[in-house]
């Protein structure tokens, strides 16, 4: 079975993105696709959620396994198969592609087609630009270095050490 996608935004309405599936894919080849098209730095976590016909989130597949999902049952996408989960026409997920500041696209299944397997998801239409992703795990180095130089700084602004251990006695002495 082939599962025909449309995905978009209420971030940018202009944006919208079809993928073409087989039940047999899991959720991280799904997540994989998506990261593709939309240009996104695969380094970011993301998560799948189900939704119900109001777009609320229910059941959670994560990327990766973590204390709280080995108690919950969580799912985790690679071991996840998409046709475990989504078996009739205009079921919904929640693809949040920025977990820190809950950025999200909205998936619908439009079609479930008896044809040919596919091997991998793949894009059949993509137009607009897709919303921006977040890199909340990389720095400026450079700023970082300013903002200790700044921070070194106001140690020093009250003099070195053994200063003020000559004017103030050892830590140790008062106690």
């Amino acid at each position: 079975m082939v599962y025909k996608f449309k995905i978009i935004s209420d971030k940018n309405e202009d944006f919208v993105l079809h993928i073409d599936a087989d039940a047999k894919n899991t959720f991280y080849e799904l997540h994989e696709t998506i990261q593709l098209a939309c240009k996104y730095d695969s380094s970011e976590l993301a998560t799948f959620y189900i939704a119900d016909e109001e777009w609320d989130k229910d059941l959670e597949i994560n990327m990766f396994e973590n204390k709280s999902s080995k108690h919950s049952g969580s799912l985790l996408m690679k071991k996840t198969a998409l046709g475990e989960l989504l078996n009739a026409q205009e079921d919904k997920l929640i693809y949040t592609f920025d977990v820190i500041n809950q950025k999200s696209l909205y998936i619908q299944l439009n079609k479930i087609v008896m044809e040919d397997n596919l091997n991998t998801p793949i894009i059949t239409y993509n137009r607009g630009m897709a919303p921006a992703q977040s890199l909340s795990n990389h720095y400026n180095a450079d700023l970082l270095a300013d903002q200790d130089s700044e921070f070194q700084n106001v140690f020093t602004d009250f003099g070195e050490l053994e200063d003020l251990n000559m004017i103030y006695g050892e830590i140790g002495e008062v106690m």
